[in-house]
């Protein structure tokens, strides 16, 4: 985003025109997706959308003060993270706010706006070779406060209770005509296009509206015209997988021991068996993911080996329906094949000490606690009342950039496999391999620095195969409960949905009162011992019969009643003394700080049914390979 040659300078006044241009409907667009694909393009449209905004005010000579300019480093670390092929996440935040020369800020407010709908009308364009009606995308609202207002801070307090009695004002666009026209599979509230757009591949069977078919092809597009790196919602030619995520750790171990003979030959094995299928996706490699890419099954297996390794992969009836046009003969003996070397694998993987992979990732979100009302001066962590100034907010907005930088830099790693969907400072979207997903959230969280506010956060566990639309919507609604339940925010919800759809979730404070171990700390419990005992659900049902009486105990029968559970319901290899005194007093902590139900403050009565059955499922389903 750096200065055009033909650009105006910055308006270099002290008080101008405050305008602020805001793209509403952005969660629920880029939630409405079926792949990860899907979601990745979602956000790089909005981001691309928002950069255009606030390009535009700069052109007109407005001075950005959200978001803040990518400086040359920044764009040279952007360029760093396309050079590794890594997916990059939108960091521009929907909402623009600039100042304007006095006088011209609803000229450069409006200007913005009509070079977002610009803006997409031809990327729609792009895909139908014609224009397309999307009502309400992309849905822009703007506001400008005059100077003539009072100061800056008067000016932001105008704007921000226009822009709140703004929502209640709707446009409604021409309807389109609903006769006999199928809905879109995705977004219910448009139809369905009667025919694919151009140069669509066969495999793409799925009915969607025009808008849903700019995000489903946003990717072959941006491919295609070559966008540059440092350009707003440009995107790479790929993005790893719900199932690629999940068995990141375990195919990181698999490739540092093919060296060993008898995971060499599954591995090959493996591949031979998925080039029967005529299977010719090439999925994108999830970052951190070291291999040899002149290694033609190692360079396979980590870009497309991801579904692979999961024997519920290896299912004829599914695989006959996916792949029809294979011969029943290569059908059945690709199956034949693949099931026998990903048992073959398991079995030579054991031999190192890993479990099989598990078929869990999570979706991690974070959001900074009441950052409106720290912009507008509300002190954060215990400071005096904050100046609102234009300086302040330019230097937080420096501050949300560099933080939305450090925090995909950490995701990226190869300490947790996270891919990033948006990373715009203030929030987060992200997935990352079950078993790495609680230390994932804690270290995104450490990363904010004590001058912006704390985060509420929430993490979600889901099966691989499970809705995707489903599993992000359900972490956004966690993350509201967490802000909602917790006292005080700083919350923390933790919480999975099973392919039957049996949800449940356990909503903790970040800090407890007087120190200790973090919740993060007391499931990890479960999580590290969850392949050697796994845990026995009448440990569940227990403590869902026996709750009262179990919360009446004193602290320290609490505890040692719990001890003595967790040591009978252990399975047929119970754990010692120590470690089931660990666990129940893990249980213990988070039965006292759960804040799902109402708790009596005089009392403290513990709840053990939420916590109880989010540390089953994860010492259950979301352990094994562990780098």
């Amino acid at each position: 985003m750096g200065t055009a040659v033909n650009e105006p300078a910055p308006w270099s006044g002290e008080h101008g025109d405050l305008v602020v241009v805001a793209i509403s409907g952005v969660q629920r667009f880029i939630s409405e997706s079926r792949t990860t694909s899907d979601l990745g393009a979602g956000s790089a449209i909005i981001g691309r959308l928002a950069g255009r905004a606030a390009l535009e005010c700069r052109s007109l000579g407005a001075r950005l003060v959200f978001p803040a300019s990518v400086e040359a480093e920044e764009r040279s670390s952007v360029s760093a993270y396309a050079d590794k092929g890594a997916p990059l996440p939108s960091s521009v935040p929907n909402r623009i706010v600039a100042v304007a020369s006095p006088g011209s800020g609803s000229a450069v407010a409006a200007a913005a706006a009509e070079a977002v709908r610009g803006e997409w009308a031809r990327l729609v364009e792009d895909v139908w070779h014609r224009p397309a009606a999307t009502p309400g995308m992309p849905s822009v609202q703007w506001v400008c406060v005059e100077a003539a207002a009072g100061d800056y801070a008067q000016q932001w307090a105008v704007a921000q209770r226009t822009l709140v009695a703004r929502r209640r004002l709707r446009n409604f666009d021409d309807p389109l005509d609903l006769t006999d026209r199928e809905l879109c599979s995705l977004s219910p509230r448009w139809p369905a296009e009667p025919k694919r757009p151009p140069h669509v591949p066969a495999h793409e069977q799925d009915r969607l509206s025009a808008a849903n078919w700019v995000k489903r092809r946003y990717r072959a597009h941006a491919k295609q015209t070559g966008a540059g790196w440092d350009t707003p919602g440009s995107m790479p030619p790929g993005f790893p997988s719900t199932s690629a995520i999940a068995s990141a750790p375990y195919r990181q171990w698999v490739l540092l021991a093919m060296g060993s003979d008898p995971v060499g030959k599954a591995v090959t094995a493996l591949h031979k068996a998925v080039r029967l299928l005529a299977d010719t996706s090439r999925e994108h490699a999830v970052p951190g993911l070291d291999f040899d890419p002149s290694h033609p099954v190692q360079k396979w297996f980590a870009c497309s080996g991801g579904r692979w390794v999961f024997r519920e992969t290896w299912q004829g009836d599914v695989l006959a329906r996916e792949f029809g046009r294979v011969g029943a003969e290569n059908l059945s003996a690709a199956v034949t094949g693949g099931l026998r070397a990903v048992s073959d694998l398991h079995r030579a993987m054991e031999q190192e000490g890993l479990a099989a992979p598990s078929p869990y990732l999570a979706v991690m979100a974070q959001d900074l606690d009441n950052m409106g009302r720290f912009l507008g001066g509300e002190p954060s962590r215990g400071r005096g009342r904050l100046p609102v100034t234009e300086e302040r907010h330019s230097r937080v907005s420096a501050q949300l950039s560099s933080l939305a930088e450090r925090t995909v830099r950490l995701l990226h790693g190869d300490e947790y496999f996270g891919v990033p969907v948006y990373a715009g400072g203030d929030d987060l979207l992200a997935f990352v391999p079950a078993e790495r997903a609680l230390a994932a959230s804690r270290a995104c969280r450490d990363e904010i620095p004590d001058s912006l506010p704390r985060a509420s956060s929430a993490v979600l566990f889901f099966h691989h195969r499970s809705s995707l639309q489903h599993a992000v919507t359900e972490v956004q609604h966690l993350l509201e409960l967490a802000k909602e339940k917790v006292p005080r925010k700083n919350g923390l919800a933790v919480g999975y949905v099973r392919r039957s759809g049996v949800r449940e979730q356990s909503l903790q404070p970040w800090q407890r009162a007087g120190g200790g171990p973090q919740p993060v700390d007391d499931f990890s419990v479960f999580l590290d011992s969850a392949y050697d005992r796994p845990l026995s659900l009448r440990l569940v049902q227990d403590c869902l019969r026996d709750e009262e009486e179990l919360a009446s105990l004193p602290g320290d029968l609490f505890s040692a009643e719990l001890a003595r559970l967790v040591g009978r319901h252990s399975g047929t290899r119970p754990p010692t003394d120590a470690v089931a005194r660990a666990q129940a007093d893990a249980l213990a902590r988070l039965a006292r700080g759960e804040a799902s139900r109402q708790v009596d403050a005089e009392r403290r009565v513990p709840r053990l049914a939420e916590p109880v059955k989010v540390a089953a499922f994860l010492r259950r389903e979301c352990g094994g390979s562990a780098l």
